[in-house]
């Protein structure tokens, strides 16, 4: 009799050990990061009022806008070629920009690197800014809270590769303040959200 309490009280300490032990797991178990989005180039953060002049001032001595493209691939990719947009998928042909071709170092975005594009600044001359200018690339159009939508990119065939969050007061977040950055909670993620420290050309 004395031989089955001794097993049966090993059992009952057994079971608890291994009741702990699984206890200990669920606690440690590490939440999952964002999920990154799939697709070769992605718009990963933008600034439709740069207040901090973080990127570029003008000769005018305005801040410009601009937005940060990231490839989370494993291979480097040139955007020279593709044409980017101010109203999301829904911009017209004739309002999308081109990104030159005649500058592979300035349009070629590193694997797991940012490439971030100028839009609506002036020379000194108060004419706007366009094409590649000391490997940094130049839309002439401005990006706006209240006239536009969202920032978009589609490959050298017309293929949408991938657009942002809209930025007006229609979105999601509302207009976006400025001074403040709309992008990705993390690099590529598919969630978004308003970032009061911009990070344009690093990690988000």
């Amino acid at each position: 009799m004395k031989k089955i309490k001794f097993i049966l009280g090993s059992l009952a300490v057994v079971a608890m050990m291994a009741t702990v032990s699984c206890n200990k797991d669920e606690a440690t178990d590490p939440v999952p990061e964002p999920e990154v989005k799939d697709g070769a180039v992605v718009v990963n953060e933008l600034m439709t009022k740069d207040t901090l002049g973080l990127v570029y001032v003008d000769a005018q001595g305005d801040e410009a806008d601009w937005s940060e493209f990231y490839n989370p691939g494993e291979k480097d990719i040139n955007i020279g070629g593709y044409f980017i947009g101010d109203d999301g998928e829904n911009t017209d042909d004739a309002d999308k920009y081109e990104i030159p071709t005649d500058n592979a170092a300035a349009t070629t975005i590193k694997a797991k690197g940012y490439l971030v594009i100028i839009w609506g600044a002036a020379d000194a001359a108060g004419n706007d800014m366009e094409g590649i200018i000391n490997d940094t690339i130049f839309c002439s159009s401005s990006l706006s809270a209240k006239k536009d939508k969202a920032v978009a990119i589609w490959d050298a065939s017309g293929k949408l590769v991938d657009e942002s969050e809209d930025f007006t007061a229609n979105g999601p977040f509302g207009k976006l303040p400025d001074g403040k950055s709309l992008g990705r909670k993390t690099d590529g993620a598919t969630t978004w959200e308003v970032i009061d420290v911009p990070t344009p050309g690093k990690k988000n």
